[in-house]
């Protein structure tokens, strides 16, 4: 096994060869030359260290779990920033499913006021949630998603996700924290708001 100052001295594709292999250290080789450039990646275009930092890990995680199919022919940079990219374009797609999702639990409540007045404090609320949804990192938004919105449960989500039901269960729960407060900070006192507050508590 190479050892820490030979790996320096490799070329990515070699390095990335090695990681074919399982090479533990090559990956963490990779990890230490691209990780920082990855994660400013990521922060231009999501705002957000914690965010960005999180969406950098999940990536370096697709590398290891895919290392067999890897092409050590082909960029790495130009890989890892396909696989941030496709990551970044989910959580903007998820932002949508979210705002679609909390419509039809406004649709289906009974309207106890005027409905044109009704239209817009839903259209607001909408708006605020998704606001708050920004505030979660990738993961949260992805367990808050499968939880919330498909109905797994939290093994099946481990599962799922290949991580344990503790981490899933915190997740979870950082997510509805977030949620919760933001819009206890930002909602008007509505029966709408309230409503939506609640169901979205363990």
């Amino acid at each position: 096994m190479p050892k820490s100052d030979e790996l320096s001295k490799k070329q990515n594709s070699e390095l990335v060869e090695l990681l074919m292999d399982g090479s533990r250290p090559a990956f963490g080789e990779l990890y230490s030359r691209f990780r920082g450039r990855l994660f400013y990646y990521c922060k231009q275009y999501l705002k957000d260290e914690a965010t960005a930092e999180d969406v950098v890990q999940d990536v370096f995680f697709q590398v290891w779990e895919k290392r067999d199919s890897l092409n050590c022919e082909l960029s790495f940079s130009g890989y890892l920033h396909k696989l941030a990219e496709n990551r970044i374009l989910n959580m903007f797609r998820q932002f949508d499913v979210h705002a679609r999702f909390v419509r039809k639990i406004l649709e289906n409540q009974t309207e106890a006021t005027n409905q044109t007045e009704d239209e817009i404090l839903d259209r607001d609320f909408v708006e605020m949630l998704n606001k708050a949804l920004k505030n979660l990192s990738p993961r949260q938004l992805e367990v808050f998603r499968l939880s919330r919105m498909e109905g797994l449960t939290y093994k099946e989500i481990a599962d799922f996700l290949r991580v344990s039901v503790p981490v899933v269960q915190e997740h979870a729960t950082l997510a509805l924290k977030k949620i919760k407060n933001y819009l206890s900070l930002h909602a008007d006192i509505h029966f709408k708001a309230i409503l939506i507050i609640f169901l979205l508590l363990p």
